[in-house]
């Protein structure tokens, strides 16, 4: 997270940085005892953001393919409290902040951190599908979502599912930054309490 903190804080002590030595613990267990099928619930960065779980300086890694991975990282913005990119940040503010983000890390491959929100983890034991949420706002009390992003990860793969461009996830974003992928910005908010749809 260089980019963001800046190169005078290079590590976020707030986040896995400042506990390198319990995140090399538990890496250094799951490699070692070759346990698999490791989904990992993020959260407390205030952004949404899907990663394959590795260990860089110790195991091989390829970004493209998600070969190396022990399993997937998923992390969701918080609904009510502000995006650390900034309490006031715009789309496109918070849009090359992603594409910086994702762009500066391996195993990073999405990033999104405008939208307050949720997501839903479906767990069958054949995969577990991810399911991105931002509301279309927070200032007044409503049913609303927009559907962000999908990610699916298979049973015994360790790493998100790639498209046939070796794309993770559906292979686009409704905002963000997806690692070659692509981002259709939308206005369309289901309302979960009438089933209605509308845009905002």
């Amino acid at each position: 997270m260089t980019v963001q903190n800046g190169p005078e804080q290079p590590l976020n002590l707030d986040a896995w940085d400042g506990y390198m030595a319990s995140k090399n613990r538990t890496l250094q267990t799951l490699y070692e005892n070759n346990i698999d099928n490791n989904i990992v619930i993020a959260g407390d960065t205030h952004v949404n953001r899907v990663s394959d779980l590795t260990w860089l300086d110790h195991s091989p890694y390829d970004s493209s393919s998600g070969a190396g991975a022990i399993g997937v990282e998923f992390g969701g913005a918080a609904v009510s409290s502000p995006s650390s990119f900034g309490e006031n940040t715009t789309v496109s503010e918070a849009n090359d902040i992603s594409k910086r983000i994702v762009t500066d890390s391996e195993s990073l491959h999405w990033s999104e951190g405008y939208y307050r929100g949720y997501f839903e983890l479906h767990i069958t034991p054949e995969q577990v599908r991810a399911h991105f949420f931002g509301m279309p706002t927070t200032k007044e009390r409503n049913a609303g979502e927009i559907s962000l992003a999908n990610f699916t990860v298979k049973s015994g793969d360790n790493h998100l599912e790639r498209n046939s461009d070796n794309v993770a996830g559906d292979g686009v974003v409704a905002n963000g930054f997806l690692k070659n992928g692509e981002v259709v910005q939308t206005d369309m908010v289901h309302d979960t309490e009438t089933g209605r749809y509308y845009a905002s």
